[in-house]
């Protein structure tokens, strides 16, 4: 994974651990538990280790009772127009 890739995992679990706590205000064992995502993964996703699947997303979007786009959204706003994946 390029350096920027990482940077862009990181920030977006951050993101996903702000909201989490804003939202639900519910630790991530609690989160996990009651959204069928294993706590590890959802450790891992906050941390921002590795790439994530769809289904855990969704289930995370769920979690915070909105849909997968509207997570993307909150994620894409919390990133800011600055930040980009790939240089053009």
């Amino acid at each position: 994974m390029k350096n920027r890739e990482k940077e862009y995992c990181i920030k977006v679990g951050s993101i996903i651990r702000g909201l989490r706590k804003k939202l639900t205000g519910k630790s991530l064992c609690i989160f996990a538990y009651e959204n069928d995502i294993p706590r590890s993964t959802l450790s891992r996703l906050e941390r921002g280790e590795g790439e994530w699947g769809l289904v855990t997303l969704t289930k995370v979007a769920i979690g915070f009772g909105c849909k997968l786009p509207e997570l993307f959204k909150m994620i894409d706003d919390e990133l800011g127009e600055n930040f980009t994946l790939v240089d053009i």
